[in-house]
């Protein structure tokens, strides 16, 4: 039977659709949804009974439904099927029914003059160049499969279960994807600390993905806490299953709608513009929607990001939890940098419920994390210490070092701000302690030979450990102590006039703001004015485009400084610390005055 409808034709018997005369090819769950569509077009369905004809006994997640729609919207138009909410989908198009035996040919070619022998070869023909088409087709070359390497490290202390190479047999068999496995020197814990770290140290193949996993038995199943790296480009997401089976089919359903979002097909880092066009896609997918929220937030888009947050927090059910307890931790730490305590005190105890009847540890650990500086921020300093001594504690019942030593790292640096000596110094030797006793990784090192560099009250000192933390590599986890370390050394430098000292420390291209800065700061030392200027240009463009607002404050105020013979670009300078400063801070830098008497 063919099926009319629009411009197109579709053959049931052979499920082939045409356009005219040219051959539209269909995913398998494409072609399946659209004849289900075709054939029952006054009806709405529902996503079970979709998934019941389409998908049938397979286990999938309700997202397959949305993103195949998604899909079939792209093909057909926006107006091809219609959402009803809590009800289903409907077909929008006017379908038609052909004859059993009817060429497949365009509707006009139909309606001509069979008899003309002009028509009937024209008919053979078409016929027989669709026919080489469709075999030409199956013919094709594959698209080439995504090369994944799965993490396997059975040296380092890990209480958890972990990806082994059993538990991806379904993904080795998926026609995207290959699977390999590759020995790797640290743990999983480390790699979703440090993601682009893990890929580089695991020595892939250029065009290779490094995937890795821990599995968390909970109370009504099983939550996949899995990453993925390729360079620079990361991503990380829960998968829930009632066993550890269905949670594996749960990740390769999620990698296929992140392949047809295109997220494999680069290993560029994943920007703001990239998530908003992902989210367009596929508005159903909780990780695309995190992730946004999450960059939304560093893009100074809080109230934004809190209208995606919210969503997730409409997600129901247990397998949800992961999402909704990340997306009340997003919540609460919004309100924190608001200094909302008390809002952000009640995210972190919903957070805290969602968590209660789960073990996952990873989302545990911010919990902590947030709720020490919270009661720090309160001055609710013994609250403070009691978290952070139960944290450690709980640490070493679930033997994760790692975790133990970061805990204790923030108990020195928390102890330090309140002026207790005695216990900053015993916790930093227990998280040097632990780096020894569990070779932990060279990263982690940094905010202890910082802390070493603060401690010292003699500058010169301190020099050894800040020029040891800049050959320390560079992680998503200790980004700021590098940038702090530099910041101190070329201070340092510039203290003492020791400028080649200063410039050395600037090898090859200078690509961040905040490092542009540092050395337009010692060229400006040097009274090299024409060559701090452009740096301190470039460094105010980079900052505003990357939303890094201190290195687009404190570049446009250098400028502002410089721009005497220019009164006009002094004026816009100035506009822009007026419009992005906050009173104190223009305080601080004596630029209210300035503002005062422009006005």
């Amino acid at each position: 039977m063919e099926l009319l409808f629009s411009q197109y034709q579709y053959s049931c018997h052979k499920r082939v659709l045409y356009k005219r005369d040219e051959l539209i090819v269909l995913k398998r769950n494409q072609t399946l949804l659209l004849e289900y569509f075709l054939l029952n077009p006054n009806d709405i369905h529902s996503k079970d009974d979709i998934l019941d004809v389409v998908w049938q006994n397979k286990v999938v997640s309700e997202q397959v439904v949305f993103q195949t729609i998604s899909q079939l919207r792209a093909i057909f138009g926006e107006q091809s099927i219609k959402t009803y909410s809590k009800k289903g989908y409907k077909w929008q198009y006017p379908v038609t029914k052909g004859e059993v035996n009817d060429p497949l040919l365009p509707p006009q070619n139909i309606a001509k003059n069979k008899k003309s022998p002009y028509v009937l070869y024209t008919a053979i023909s078409s016929v027989f160049i669709l026919l080489i088409l469709l075999l030409a087709s199956q013919w094709q070359t594959p698209s080439p499969q995504i090369s994944l390497h799965l993490a396997v490290n059975d040296h380092v202390s890990d209480s958890r279960s972990k990806l082994q190479p059993s538990d991806i047999n379904a993904l080795s068999n998926h026609a995207l994807f290959s699977v390999k496995t590759v020995v790797v020197p640290e743990s999983n814990q480390q790699h979703f600390l440090s993601p682009q770290q893990a890929w580089k140290s695991a020595q892939l193949p250029q065009q290779s993905w490094l995937i890795w996993g821990d599995i968390y038995p909970s109370e009504q199943g099983v939550f996949l806490h899995y990453g993925l790296s390729k360079n620079a480009r990361h991503w990380q997401g829960y998968t829930f299953g009632e066993t550890a089976e269905t949670a594996m089919l749960a990740l390769r359903e999620q990698l296929n709608r992140l392949h047809d979002l295109k997220f494999f097909s680069t290993s560029k880092p994943i920007r703001l513009a990239e998530l908003q066009t992902m989210h367009t896609s596929a508005p159903s997918n909780e990780e695309v929607t995190l992730l946004l929220a999450k960059h939304l937030i560093h893009a100074k888009q809080p109230d934004i990001a809190m209208v995606h947050l919210d969503k997730l927090l409409n997600n129901e059910g247990y397998a949800q939890k992961a999402y909704r307890a990340q997306a009340q931790w997003l919540i609460g730490m919004i309100y924190k940098m608001r200094k909302q305590h008390q809002q952000s005190a009640h995210r972190l105890t919903l957070m805290s419920k969602e968590l209660k009847q789960t073990s996952l540890w990873a989302l545990q650990h911010d919990y902590i994390n947030t709720s020490a500086w919270l009661h720090y921020e309160q001055g609710n300093i013994a609250a403070m210490f009691r978290v952070l001594e139960e944290a450690i504690t709980l640490t070493k019942q679930q033997q994760e070092p790692l975790a133990q030593f970061e805990f204790h790292m923030l108990y020195s640096i928390l102890a330090k701000k309140v002026d207790n000596t005695v216990k900053q110094y015993a916790q930093l030797n227990k998280a040097q302690a632990l780096l020894i006793e569990h070779n932990l990784s060279d990263s982690n090192k940094a905010i202890v030979y910082f802390h070493f560099a603060l401690f010292t009250e003699d500058n010169s000192l301190a020099l050894p450990y800040l020029k040891r933390i800049l050959n320390i590599p560079r992680t998503a986890s200790n980004y700021w102590v590098l940038d702090h370390a530099l910041e101190m050394l070329v201070t340092y430098y510039i203290e003492v006039r020791d400028f080649e000292s200063a410039h050395a420390l600037f090898d090859g291209a200078i690509k961040q703001p905040a490092q542009l800065l540092l050395k337009a700061r010692v060229l400006l030392a040097q009274d090299l004015i024409d060559d701090a200027r452009p740096l301190l240009k470039e460094a105010f463009n980079k900052a505003r485009l990357t939303h890094n607002k201190p290195a687009s404050l404190n570049s446009a105020l250098a400028l502002y400084q410089l721009a005497y013979s220019t009164p006009e670009i002094k004026r816009e300078y100035l506009a822009f610390l007026q419009t992005n400063g906050s009173q104190q801070w223009l305080e601080q830098h004596g630029v209210t005055s300035a503002i005062a008497l422009e006005n």
